[in-house]
């Protein structure tokens, strides 16, 4: 099963409570003038608190995809692949950093749909085909597969070749650019998701 068709009911309750209770407030509002005071408090509350979240989901967003940026870079060459493959804690940390791209990204998709519903905005729509396409076929399982297979190919290099002069480099190159090819492909489609929100004005 894809990680989409569960992408919004999973995590974003804050902001799904939030909207829901904003829109029951304004029909308190609409409906009970004794409670209009009230009522006006609530909803601006309730804008207050979605606004914070959706201006500090914009602000993780970006952190996390310069941190991913500076993580690519390492990783698409055969020094990084070094790394992942025979250091757990560098393993671990790449892991680890996609699964917060990916919970954050399920976030912004449920903020993202509610303002298309309300505006078939023309970027938001954008943003959240690209947001599928990150979450269907770039998953950290998915990931995980494809460095295993570019590891067991680093091995068998260093077994193999280490010795053989211009094959063992030759061999590394052809890795190298089969792991460049899918890291700065996973790297665009971040980086592509980042550029969007500053272009949405989820404010």
């Amino acid at each position: 099963m894809s990680r989409i068709n569960s992408i919004e009911p999973s995590k974003p309750l804050a902001h799904r409570y939030m909207y829901d209770l904003e829109k029951i407030l304004r029909y308190f509002y609409s409906k009970f003038s004794p409670m209009k005071n009230l009522a006006i408090i609530l909803l601006i509350f309730c804008s207050v608190a979605v606004h914070a979240q959706d201006e500090n989901i914009v602000a993780i967003v970006d952190d996390l995809t310069m941190k991913w940026d500076k993580q690519a870079e390492t990783l698409q060459k055969y020094t990084g692949l070094r790394y992942y493959c025979t250091a757990e804690v560098y393993r671990t940390n790449t892991t680890e950093l996609l699964d917060e791209i990916h919970h954050y990204d399920t976030l912004l998709y449920g903020i993202v749909t509610r303002k298309y519903a309300d505006s078939k905005d023309k970027e938001a729509e954008a943003t959240l085909k690209d947001i599928i396409t990150v979450e269907a076929d770039y998953t950290t399982k998915s990931f995980k597969e494809f460095l295993q297979k570019e590891c067991d190919g680093y091995t068998e290099i260093e077994e193999n070749y280490k010795n053989k002069g211009s094959k063992y480099y030759k061999e590394i190159e052809k890795l190298e650019k089969e792991l460049s090819k899918y890291v700065i492909t996973i790297t665009q489609r971040i980086d592509l998701i980042d550029e969007h929100i500053h272009h949405l004005k989820l404010d």
